[in-house]
């Protein structure tokens, strides 16, 4: 949010938002997103190897599963936050 208040900062706020911040607030939202999410898969991934590997037995092919899932969760959220971004903010 940090990154986000400063280059909108130096904007005109009537302004509509110019294609290079347009693009950089995308860029910082979907990373930020991803970054998260991929947190959350990797504690997902340490319980899933405690619990399936280690207790059950599973093979570790399995820890695969909930690092994409998360990946692909927050790729989602990202891109739905980014639509709504580009549809409703910055247009002065």
């Amino acid at each position: 949010m940090y990154l986000i208040s400063q280059l909108l900062a130096h904007q005109d706020p009537n302004a509509p938002h110019t294609l290079l911040t347009r693009l950089v607030i995308t860029f910082i939202i979907l990373c930020a997103s991803l970054i998260l999410a991929g947190f959350f898969g990797v504690l997902a991934v340490v319980a899933g190897y405690l619990v399936g590997v280690e207790l059950i037995g599973l093979e570790p092919v399995w820890l695969y599963i909930p690092m994409v899932l998360a990946l692909g969760i927050g790729l989602f959220s990202g891109l739905r936050q980014t639509l709504e971004y580009w549809r409703d903010h910055g247009h002065g």
